[in-house]
């Protein structure tokens, strides 16, 4: 990984200055100290010591204090690397970790998301049975009854479904014109809203008739549904006991 490499290189340049900076630091000192033959002018032995290690220092000394901080610094450096790799691939697999774990959560979301549309979709059909029987009235056979019986039914059916709507919704129409009239759409109408029909052609200001008014919801109450309800029941069947 780049970030590995550079954190590497980085490293191993800061940890050698370092240990170079101790290993001249060191040797400086020792170097004045041997060299102190002026204070020791009084002792014979001290100056003969300290000449012996001037000796060694310039022979052996140096390399060797190199030599060790140098190898000090490479093990260090190899420590430090080992512990910053394995830190980051552990947080990467933290990452990744976390990712899935937000795929499966997103995926369950959209899962439950879809199963709750369901239910609400198939609610609709199981409010307007509860109150208007309009399931019942869809799957009647209407051929085996006159028109009257039939107008009679559907009053009941329609009154009782219309409460169903405006207790949900509230519709009201999407324009205040009247079927019939004339209208002017201007150029920044809404599609959406709006659906022109006709000979459309060039670009407005149209002038035209309204044909429908249109519906939109005035407000929008969701039901809280029960979870122990089986979705897939929109009413259940009615037994007598006797």
């Amino acid at each position: 990984m780049d970030i590995i490499k550079a954190y590497s290189f980085r490293s191993f340049v800061i940890i050698m200055f370092f240990m170079a900076f101790m290993c001249l630091l060191v040797n400086s000192t020792f170097y004045i100290i041997s060299n102190a033959e002026v204070v020791l002018s009084g002792h014979k032995n001290l100056i003969d010591l300290v000449v012996m290690l001037q000796e060694k220092f310039r022979l052996y000394y140096v390399p060797m204090s190199a030599g060790i901080f140098g190898l000090i610094g490479i093990l260090l450096w190899v420590c430090i690397r080992f512990v910053f790799v394995n830190l980051l691939k552990i947080s990467d697999k933290e990452i990744i970790h976390k990712k899935d774990d937000i795929k499966v959560k997103v995926s369950l979301d959209n899962k439950e998301k879809k199963y709750n549309d369901r239910r609400l979709f198939l609610h609709l059909f199981s409010v307007f049975q509860r109150e208007g029987r309009l399931m019942d009235f869809f799957f009647e056979d209407l051929n085996l009854y006159e028109d009257s019986q039939i107008g009679a039914a559907v009053r009941s059916i329609h009154e009782n479904c219309k409460k169903v709507v405006d207790r949900a919704i509230s519709p009201e129409s999407v324009i205040d014109e009247k079927e019939g009239d004339q209208i002017t759409i201007q150029q920044d109408f809404d599609p959406g809203a709006i659906k022109l029909i006709g000979n459309v052609t060039g670009e407005p200001p149209f002038k035209g008739i309204v044909r429908h008014r249109g519906w939109k919801a005035k407000r929008l109450e969701m039901p809280t549904l029960s979870s122990s309800h089986e979705p897939d029941i929109i009413a259940p069947a009615e037994i007598e006991i006797v």
